[in-house]
């Protein structure tokens, strides 16, 4: 009875106070139509790597998954051939998806990343699994699809919050860019409101825009601007509504 009694306590008491954690803000995006991996890290692209996805016969399975299990060295049971063996087709890391045997994995045929040659695996190349292994967690979420165009967007489309734009992190307060058509001029807005000229800058230069009011006044940061009325010497890219979006529901905890 005294055991009884003391496993109740464990039960009603510890138990309920362990919570799960949360699952990690990353996501891994690989497009077997360009064979190409793309890492995101708390909304942010942040590279993208090619690799190798199954041929015809045995194609890599497209679908939502998650990383299940990692392992370094990991040994290649179908000819038991020991972790880290130089014939061992896995390379120098697992990162196993939580779908039947396949998973993201080094390769001892580096030749072969960026073709269609595994057996529905993701290879990578052993010094790019090495990198991405040590920054993704057990529980990242892993996409594999067909798509053409940008990562970034299709990310989004695919359901997951990106805040970066064109491969940049963007700050809250950015709306925009600038390109540089033409030679045009920086200025200072001084105290009394009067456009002080700071200095000419050249071509095909890029600015971040924290602000536009539409008439040809862009704020480029540290209180300088640059003038365009007539919309010639510039031209202005806006920063998605996704993208601002996105910013807001992560900063305020939106589900």
């Amino acid at each position: 009875m005294k055991v009884f009694i003391l496993v109740l306590y464990f039960i009603g008491v510890i138990v309920p106070g362990v919570q799960a954690a949360s699952p990690p803000d990353h996501l891994i995006l690989i497009n077997v139509a360009t064979n190409q991996l793309s890492y995101f890290e708390n909304g942010n692209y942040v590279r993208t790597f090619p690799v190798s996805t199954g041929k015809k016969a045995t194609p890599t399975p497209e679908g939502k998954f998650m990383i299940a299990n990692k392992y370094k060295n990991k040994k290649y049971h179908r000819k038991k051939i020991e972790g880290g063996a130089w014939n061992n087709p896995l390379g120098t890391r697992w990162m196993g998806l939580d779908y039947k045997e396949y998973g993201i994995h080094g390769t001892n045929k580096e030749h072969s990343v960026g073709t269609y040659e595994s057996n529905g695996c993701i290879r990578m190349n052993d010094r790019n699994i090495q990198w991405l292994y040590d920054r993704v967690p057990l529980h990242t979420r892993v996409i594999i699809k067909s798509f053409y165009g940008s990562a970034e967007i299709t990310a989004h489309q695919l359901g997951y919050r990106v805040t970066s734009w064109n491969g940049e992190s963007i700050k809250d307060e950015r709306v925009g860019r600038l390109r540089l058509i033409d030679r045009t001029t920086l200025y200072w807005r001084d105290p009394n409101g009067q456009f002080i000229p700071v200095q000419q800058v050249m071509p095909n230069e890029v600015y971040p825009v924290m602000s536009h009011n539409g008439a040809g006044v862009y704020h480029v940061g540290g209180n300088l601007y640059i003038l365009d009325p007539a919309k010639e010497d510039v031209r202005y890219e806006q920063i998605p509504t996704y993208i601002i979006v996105n910013q807001y529901k992560r900063k305020q905890g939106v589900l």
